[in-house]
């Protein structure tokens, strides 16, 4: 009984849709935490002089940035940055 319960409770954690990344949220984070240093501008460089190529090279900027600031973002606050990074200037493939 114990078993069939803990499979049907998998089952069902599994069909939840993992949270999606929240472009809105990661705007609110740029603006408060990231556009004092550098502004949107820094974004819209030519693609052959960016370091951006992808979005894990987008998240490992965003990341070292945010440590090099002393910024302690969350897993979360990463993924919703980097959403509205990619939404508003970087419009990487997915």
């Amino acid at each position: 009984m114990r078993l069939s319960s803990l499979i049907v409770m998998l089952a069902a954690l599994a069909a939840v849709p993992a949270q999606a990344q929240d472009a809105r949220r990661g705007r609110q984070l740029y603006e408060t935490h990231c556009l004092s240093c550098h502004y949107e501008h820094v974004h819209e460089r030519a693609r052959e002089r960016s370091r951006v190529r992808s979005l894990d090279d987008l998240q490992k900027q965003v990341k070292a940035w945010g440590e090099l600031t002393g910024q302690a973002f969350t897993r979360e606050d990463l993924d919703d940055i980097v959403a509205y990074l990619n939404e508003s200037h970087y419009h990487l493939a997915k």
